[in-house]
């Protein structure tokens, strides 16, 4: 992952980034520092992926395409599996457009859209209007399109949620936001459950579409008899990321981008990532769902300056995420008549209400 750069063009009602400071990778740093990582990469991988990370990384576009054509004309682009960037979508216009088009098989840009027009607006300084669409689902008609959800837009999830699919994108995952300047209670929870019960209601009438990420959660790892104190992603392990300067971080959440520098450089000192054990506390160690809860330990350490411990309202969330999964799965036995699954649900439930 490649910081190439702080700045971004929208102000987003949940931002934990504080754009204090206006940053830009330069070519030269983008290519030393890519040879030195896939140098240190050895034959232990295969293959890697590379990922252009802000801030708004269209904003500095050129960078981007400079890079990406570099790396595709150096001698180990065939381990190279992709290049990624996540974009508000507000910047596609005739300076980057037919080159977007043209290589969109080997460079792809992932949209964050917060739901249908109106919650977009809410959120992300009324940019809706900035953004094509169908440019998007077009282009690249698998990629996930990503939406956050906020206090004040989680009453029109479910329109947020059809609308995107209605947009033309298969696949939606959403988020609740998070952070400091974000304040959710307990009639949010009620919200919530309402919300994802519209959803079951939507999905059920339209089987040919694939459940958005909150109702699409594999409740049957919960019964893993793998209870390893885990953390649940690749965060200064597989993924690196490496800010404007050079300098490696854990991932973007654990870089000046999001924390102080003083604190950023505290965590590179003294938190060993490979330590999966530091990154779970022991409330959440003794959870039946702790193997299938996603917990981010960067948001944890942005919200709680405390790298695994989650908010009491995002462990109040999951909760309610889960059992809708559990009744969603139960209606989708009930309508194929699938025994099997039923019984497997029931027994799930069972485990974890008991």
């Amino acid at each position: 992952m490649l910081l190439v750069t702080y700045g971004c063009n929208l102000h987003c009602v949940y931002c934990y980034e504080p754009k204090q400071v206006q940053k830009q990778m330069s070519f030269d740093m983008a290519k030393k520092t890519l040879l030195r990582q896939i140098q240190a990469l050895g034959n232990e991988y295969t293959e890697f992926d590379v990922q252009f990370m802000g801030g708004e990384p269209m904003m500095v576009f050129p960078l981007l395409k400079s890079i990406s054509e570099w790396l595709w004309q150096q001698h180990f682009n065939q381990k190279l599996r992709q290049i990624f960037a996540v974009t508000n979508g507000t910047l596609i216009d005739e300076t980057n457009i037919v080159w977007l088009e043209q290589n969109k098989d080997r460079f792809c840009l992932g949209l964050s859209f917060d739901g249908n027009r109106l919650m977009q607006d809410l959120n992300r300084s009324s940019s809706a209007a900035r953004v094509d669409l169908d440019f998007f689902a077009k282009l690249w008609p698998n990629q996930t399109v990503k939406l956050t959800i906020s206090p004040q837009t989680l009453s029109s999830l479910s329109d947020g949620v059809k609308f995107l699919h209605e947009a033309g994108f298969s696949s939606i995952t959403a988020d609740l936001a998070m952070g400091k300047h974000v304040t959710w209670n307990k009639e949010h929870l009620k919200v919530l459950n309402t919300q994802l019960h519209l959803l079951m209601e939507y999905y059920l009438a339209n089987p040919n579409l694939h459940p958005f990420s909150m109702l699409d959660i594999c409740i049957e790892d919960v019964m893993t008899s793998n209870r390893l104190r885990q953390k649940n992603c690749s965060c200064g392990e597989d993924l690196v990321c490496i800010d404007c300067d050079g300098i490696e971080y854990a991932c973007h959440l654990f870089s000046p981008v999001a924390i102080s520098i003083e604190e950023a450089r505290e965590i590179k000192a003294h938190v060993d990532f490979h330590d999966h054990a530091s990154f779970i506390s022991p409330t959440c160690e003794k959870c039946l769902l702790h193997s299938i809860c996603t917990i981010c330990p960067g948001m944890n350490y942005i919200s709680n300056h405390d790298i695994s411990k989650q908010s009491t309202f995002t462990c109040q969330s999951f909760k309610v995420i889960f059992f809708a999964n559990c009744e969603y799965r139960l209606l989708l036995a009930e309508r194929d008549k699938n025994v099997a699954m039923r019984k497997r649900i029931e027994k799930i439930v069972k485990l974890i209400v008991k």
